[in-house]
C-alpha cells in the first residue's frame, strides 16, 4: 500500500483563507477609489504639470520641494501604492484555498488596469493634459472600479452561492439605472473638460479646453440628465421595496438615491458660485462613490425570477 508523501513546507507558504483574500480585495477597491480622489485633487489644484515629464519628475526621480510638484509627484506615488494590493489580489486569487475560479478574472484585471493607468498618466503629462486623454484617464479609473467591486462582491459571498433573484422589472430597472448613471458620469466628464479647471493653473501652464460647445450648455445637459436619474432612482427604490427586494439590494439603492441627492446639492452650489475648485473636487470624487453604489446595486439585483 502506497504511503502518501507529506507536502513540502514551501507548498504551504502564501496560502490564503477566504477571509484573508476578502480583506485584500477590500483594500484593493479602497485604493482604486482613492486614486480617483487624488487624481482629481491634482487637476483641481492646478498641479497637473507639476512634473512636466514622465516617468521622472523635472529630470530626476526626486521632485523639487515645490507645492504643485509635490502634489503631482504624490499622486504618482499613490499609483504605486494602488498597484500593491491590486497585484496581491491577482496573486492571491491563485493562492486561495479552496480555489475560487470566479475570482481569477476580476483579480487579474486589477494590476493590468493599474499598469494601463500608469502608462495613460504618462501620456497625459506628455500631451500636456489634453482633455481627451484626461477624460480617458478618468474613465479608465471608473471602469477599474467595476472589476474591483465585482471582486469584493464575489469574495464576500460563499463559494457556489446562487445569484440573487428579483422580479424582472426590478432587475431591468436596476440595470438600466446603472447604465444611465454611466452615461451621466461621462457627460459630467465632458462638462469638466470644458470648465475652468484645466490642471495647469498652479504652474502657469496653458491647457487647451474642450471647445465647440459652451460650458453652460454642457452643465445644463449634465444637470438635467442627473435630475432625471434622481427621479428614476427614487421610483426604483419604492418599487423594489414594495416587491420585497433583499436587504442588500435596498441598501445599495438607498446609497444610490442619497448620493444622487448629495451630488445634486454639490452641483447647484458649484454652479451658483462660479465653480470653486474645492466643490468641483468633491463633486468629481463623489461621482466615483456613486458609481460604486450603482455597480453594487447591479450585482445585488442578480437575475430575474421566471
Amino acid at each position: 500500500m502506497a504511503v502518501a508523501q507529506a507536502r513540502p513546507a514551501s507548498a504551504e507558504r502564501f496560502i490564503l483563507t477566504e477571509r484573508q483574500f476578502s480583506r485584500i480585495a477590500d483594500v484593493a477597491l479602497f485604493t482604486l477609489t482613492l486614486i480617483i480622489f487624488t487624481g482629481a485633487a491634482v487637476r483641481l489644484t492646478g498641479s497637473g504639470l507639476g512634473c512636466p515629464n514622465w516617468p521622472r519628475c523635472d529630470g530626476g526621480f526626486l521632485p523639487p520641494l515645490q507645492t504643485h510638484t509635490m502634489i503631482e509627484y504624490g499622486n504618482r506615488l499613490v499609483t504605486g501604492v494602488v498597484g500593491l494590493p491590486a497585484l496581491a489580489a491577482a496573486i492571491g486569487a491563485y493562492r486561495l484555498r479552496p480555489l475560487r475560479p470566479e475570482l481569477k478574472r476580476p483579480a487579474l484585471l486589477l494590476p493590468l488596469g493599474v499598469f494601463a493607468q500608469a502608462l495613460l498618466g504618462g501620456v497625459t503629462v506628455l500631451l500636456e493634459l489634453s482633455w481627451q486623454v484626461v477624460i480617458g484617464h478618468y474613465l479608465l479609473s471608473i471602469l477599474l472600479l467595476i472589476a474591483g467591486a465585482t471582486l469584493v462582491w464575489r469574495a464576500r459571498r460563499p463559494a457556489g452561492a446562487p445569484s440573487p433573484l428579483h422580479a424582472r422589472p426590478t432587475v431591468l430597472g436596476t440595470r438600466a439605472l446603472a447604465v444611465y448613471g454611466g452615461i451621466v458620469l461621462v457627460a459630467g466628464s465632458f462638462a469638466t473638460a470644458a470648465g475652468p479647471h484645466a490642471g495647469g493653473a498652479g504652474t502657469d501652464d496653458y491647457v487647451e479646453r474642450l471647445s465647440g460647445v459652451s460650458l453652460e450648455t454642457l452643465i445644463k445637459l449634465h444637470g438635467h440628465a442627473a435630475a432625471a436619474m434622481g427621479v428614476a432612482a427614487v421610483a426604483l427604490w419604492v418599487y423594489a421595496r414594495v416587491k420585497g427586494a433583499t436587504a442588500t439590494l435596498m441598501r445599495a439603492l438607498t446609497a444610490v438615491a442619497v448620493l444622487i441627492a448629495a451630488q445634486g446639492i454639490l452641483g447647484l452650489i458649484q454652479y451658483h458660485n462660479a465653480l470653486p475648485a474645492t466643490i468641483v473636487w468633491a463633486h468629481v470624487s463623489l461621482a466615483a462613490v456613486l458609481w460604486l453604489a450603482l455597480v453594487f446595486s447591479w450585482l445585488a439585483v442578480g437575475k430575474a425570477t421566471r
